[in-house]
């Protein structure tokens, strides 16, 4: 392959709440020449492609020979189910007809048409080669783990959505994708103390169905029945560590900039603490899913999770935890370029 002979880029773009990340690397000759990064913000559901961003990439490709842009799906309409034919998917309440699948050995991850035709669309000047799924990056990762016999969660833990999945013996039996929507500063801490108004604001309940006459429902995922469950958890589930109750402490007030800082991650983890709560409660309930009791939990840590989340996932959810610390941007590179040269 004569490719191989020019220096080859492959570009990441990952999203990172207000911002988008850009990974590069140079390849030639399969050996890496270069790898830079750069932070691009942007608004939220923004229409067209930020117009830096845009000319960044557009640049790019006009710098090399060849230049492959990766884009990891951050969108609420997707996730994951067993089975790899249409009928798997009716089980889970997803519409097969408005989705595009992708199969790994005997699960699908899927994502709404809606979304995928939207970012093509946002992205037709520059091009997208490749768009992948969280479950994709979190299926790469278990292959370079050794995936363990009994049933054990999974969690791929990202700035701002965590994708969960629980393994047994060797396939998904569960699997959804969570986008932790809340807001920075002062208002984190408010959403703390409103669990009820926030779940329903973000749609924790709603992660169910890709239904054609609910597009206004646009926070689509393969969990149906959380709102059915029972979300009412006992105080004590979640302490910090001076043994409080949903309090952040603070120092001093040149530590302010610091306390924001823990509240905004204090916040989010309550976020995490409480969507795992509710998941393993729709995994253990709903008879769709052949479930065991789980014991063991990995966490793929792309991001930041506090000492007291870790904590409570041990101690109120009885789980053995197993971490590693990722470059999410990174493995996304990798794992185009592994596409080209394999």
């Amino acid at each position: 392959m004569m490719q191989k002979y020019f220096t080859n880029l492959f570009i990441s773009i990952v999203a990172e709440d207000n911002s988008y990340k850009v990974f590069c690397k140079a390849i030639k000759n399969s050996k890496q020449k270069d790898k830079f990064e750069k932070i691009f913000p942007v608004k939220a559901n923004a229409e067209f492609l930020n117009k830096d961003l845009e000319d960044y990439l557009i640049s790019l490709q006009d710098k090399y020979n060849f230049a492959y842009i990766a884009f990891l799906l951050d969108s609420m309409g997707q996730g994951a189910v067993k089975g790899v034919q249409a009928e798997d998917f009716t089980k889970f309440n997803v519409d097969f007809k408005n989705i595009k699948s992708v199969k790994f050995d005997t699960w699908s991850a899927y994502a709404s048409f809606i979304d995928i035709n939207w970012l093509h669309k946002k992205y037709s000047k520059v091009g997208l080669d490749f768009i992948y799924s969280p479950f994709a990056l979190l299926y790469t990762l278990l292959a370079e783990h050794k995936l363990k016999i009994k049933s054990t969660l999974y969690l791929l833990n990202q700035k701002d959505s965590v994708t969960l999945a629980v393994f047994k013996e060797g396939t998904l039996d569960f699997g959804v994708f969570y986008k932790i929507i809340i807001e920075d500063g002062l208002d984190s801490a408010e959403s703390v103390e409103n669990w009820e108004e926030e779940e329903e604001a973000q749609g924790v309940e709603n992660l169910a169905t890709l239904d054609e006459e609910s597009q206004a429902d646009d926070e689509m995922m393969d969990l149906s029945e959380l709102d059915t469950l029972d979300d009412d958890l006992q105080s004590e589930e979640f302490l910090n560590t001076d043994g409080t109750q949903g309090t952040v402490d603070y120092k001093d007030e040149e530590d302010d900039d610091e306390g924001m800082e823990d509240i905004a991650l204090y916040g989010r983890d309550l976020h995490i603490f409480r969507f795992l709560n509710r998941a393993l409660k729709e995994y253990y309930n709903n008879p769709t899913y052949e479930s065991d009791f789980i014991e063991n939990m990995v966490i793929f840590d792309g991001y930041d999770m506090s000492k007291e989340i870790i904590q409570s996932l041990e101690e109120d959810l009885y789980l053995d935890l197993e971490m590693h610390k990722i470059d999410v941007s990174e493995m996304v590179c990798d794992m185009s370029i592994k596409e080209i040269y394999d």
